[in-house]
């Protein structure tokens, strides 16, 4: 029995320690944009949205991040673009519910600063992205922000007479602060 115990031993210590995911608090953490519309700038947000995390500073490349947004979610300033954004025009939410980032690698940028690189899917269009973040401690807390810049129009979002910067800028700036406790 010892003969089998030893090199069983041996081998559950030579395997990885699997990370365990982060613990999101989704009534902290946000996902905001900002963009223009006939030169005046207005924002607005998603309110569920669903981050995996699994990610130790002291080995950024062997975590993962994904994050899938519930499209319906989404608030916006004026009346008339909240109910024009979730239309067929723009984010077609009836035909495309969720949008997603994937994270491929992620490596240290600064002093608790880092990047994710990934797959972003919105309106069934899949183009690399890059997350870039920081982390800081609240607390028992950490919490992850960053910022992005995106093109609309690499997404199919604003379509007809909204496909042109006639009326609505291409760049869209993207907020994210993820508030979680690590395992």
């Amino acid at each position: 029995m010892r003969k089998f115990l030893f090199p069983a031993a041996c081998l559950f210590l030579a395997l990885p320690a699997m990370a365990a995911p982060w613990t999101v608090d989704s009534t902290k953490s946000t996902l905001t944009f900002s963009a223009t519309q006939a030169g005046e700038a207005f924002s607005g947000g998603f309110s569920t949205f669903t981050p995996h995390i699994i990610f130790d500073e002291a080995a950024p490349e062997k975590g993962t991040i994904t994050v899938s947004v519930e499209m319906a979610s989404l608030t916006v300033e004026g009346k008339d673009r909240m109910d024009a954004l979730p239309t067929a025009d723009w984010f077609a939410v009836k035909q495309f519910p969720t949008a997603n980032f994937t994270s491929s690698r992620i490596s240290k940028t600064g002093e608790r600063a880092y990047s994710a690189e990934g797959i972003l899917s919105i309106r069934g269009v899949s183009k690399p992205a890059t997350l870039p973040f920081t982390l800081r401690s609240d607390g028992a807390a950490t919490i992850a922000e960053g910022t992005m810049s995106l093109n609309r129009s690499d997404y199919g979002i604003g379509q007809g007479r909204w496909a042109s910067e006639e009326w609505v800028a291409f760049p869209v700036t993207v907020r994210y602060a993820i508030h979680a406790r690590k395992p």
